[in-house]
């Protein structure tokens, strides 16, 4: 579980401070206030580390190779009112975050990494911290391509050579762990303990693949359902033919039948659907998602477009296993407030029963006041959600926590983000008003 992030000169963000994570953390804001930078940078690490270029310090994305982001340059990344502060300089990019398996802060492990403009507009990695408070290691670069590693467990360096520069940013090569001996033994299970965890991460854009009349499936249970929710369906055929073979047998439905069965029930909670079914197409390997409604079966292609901008928000949590992290955009996107608000269920629901993270970056009034009464009916613990508002304060981003008391009302409510219910209200009264008195008027 993420447990703490922190951006500096990071795109619109001259530094965010830092940021709690909780087990549901909500992102709401104005447009391009930059929520969605939050997300990017965690985003931009993780491909970094899951890449196959060790010289890469920073893969900056490249769209040719379905990268999750793609940002450009080193230039477009650096925020162009960049500030120093005590450990980052104006002219460098801070990327900082911490993650823990129980959640616990105090027990967590740190990346913190600083980055230069490199050559031909890449990133060069300018310092490194990673591991748990008092222990793992530390990199800083002296002149170009040479490093000064450190232990945290000793006061003096190993020396600097430009074997120390961590490949992709987190880990060493196999000649550099060699040549530190029993050194290397304190640094060798915390590169895989950050990929572990970032290959954890199931992400989810704002804009979901389309639905399509029919899939190809290929027979199997896909490893992952893909940043557009692509493989979403496929997920859904595979637990659908399981569990088709099961009723067919009279058995006990599997454990791989279930995500059909809880995609039909969140599906029904939303007033979206009766129920779900797959046809298979003659002897091909082409399948058709039916969607049920008062006893009519209809081809996903042809019901409304939110029930297929939603189907993989639904697989995506029901489809992550404990510890995984599900970081979703507008999940809201083309849906009536009623199913907007059963979002806030499903996550609050998914996450308190099989420890599953959710970072949502979110539009939704009905979302999020639904997650107030969750808090309210202390079926969410206040410390659990993490709630945050991102606005733009002339030419960069500010962050505000709202906090919410144990009734799940915000003390500190933003001003008119979600319209002004009550001066709408006032309005609709004087308009009545003036309505009636115009009305006499005639009748004198």
């Amino acid at each position: 579980m993420l447990t703490h992030l922190k951006l500096e000169n990071f795109k619109i963000w001259r530094s965010t401070g830092a940021i709690r994570l909780a087990p549901i953390t909500l992102l709401l804001g104005t447009n391009s206030s930059g929520k969605s930078s939050l997300i990017q940078s965690l985003l931009l690490i993780r491909q970094t580390v899951k890449g196959d270029d060790p010289n890469l310090d920073l893969n900056l994305g490249n769209p040719e190779a379905n990268d999750s982001v793609t940002l450009g340059q080193f230039k477009d990344v650096l925020c162009r009112h960049g500030a120093s502060n005590e450990s980052t300089s104006a002219n460098q990019v801070g990327i900082e975050f911490r993650w823990s398996e129980q959640g616990d802060a105090l027990n967590s492990t740190l990346f913190s990494a600083r980055y230069n403009k490199g050559t031909a507009g890449s990133a060069e990695l300018s310092f490194l911290r990673l591991g748990k408070d008092g222990q793992g290691f530390s990199v800083q670069r002296r002149i170009s391509g040479i490093y000064r590693l450190s232990l945290a467990t000793q006061t003096k360096s190993l020396g600097q050579s430009a074997d120390f520069r961590p490949q992709r940013s987190f880990a060493f090569s196999a000649a550099t762990l060699n040549r530190l001996g029993v050194q290397a033994e304190l640094i060798k299970p915390i590169g895989p303990a950050l990929l572990d965890e970032l290959s954890r991460i199931i992400y989810l854009g704002p804009l979901r693949r389309l639905a399509q009349r029919d899939y190809l499936w290929a027979g199997r249970m896909p490893a992952h359902i893909g940043d557009d929710g692509a493989k979403a369906v496929d997920a859904l055929i595979a637990s659908g033919v399981a569990r088709q073979l099961a009723l067919k047998r009279k058995k006990t439905l599997p454990p791989e039948a279930q995500l059909f069965e809880q995609t039909i029930h969140w599906l029904k909670e939303m007033n979206l659907a009766d129920g779900l079914s797959i046809r298979a197409l003659g002897g091909s390997a082409r399948y058709e998602l039916m969607i049920e409604n008062d006893g009519q079966a209809s081809n996903l292609k042809d019901v409304g477009v939110g029930v297929s901008q939603v189907i993989p928000v639904i697989v995506a949590a029901l489809f992550a296993q404990p510890g995984h992290i599900v970081i979703v955009e507008e999940p809201e996107s083309h849906l009536h407030p009623l199913a907007q608000s059963k979002l806030a269920e499903l996550f609050a629901r998914v996450c308190k029963e099989r420890n599953v993270q959710f970072i949502v970056e979110t539009h939704s009034e009905h979302l999020f006041r639904r997650m107030q009464t969750l808090i309210a009916k202390q079926q969410i613990r206040p410390n659990d959600a993490a709630m945050y508002f991102v606005e733009r304060e002339r030419m960069q981003a500010k962050l505000r926590e709202l906090i919410p008391n144990k009734f799940g009302a915000l003390i500190n409510w933003p001003d008119k983000f979600f319209g002004d219910a009550i001066g709408e209200a006032r309005e609709q009264a004087k308009a009545r008003l003036l309505s009636r008195d115009d009305g006499d008027s005639a009748r004198q």
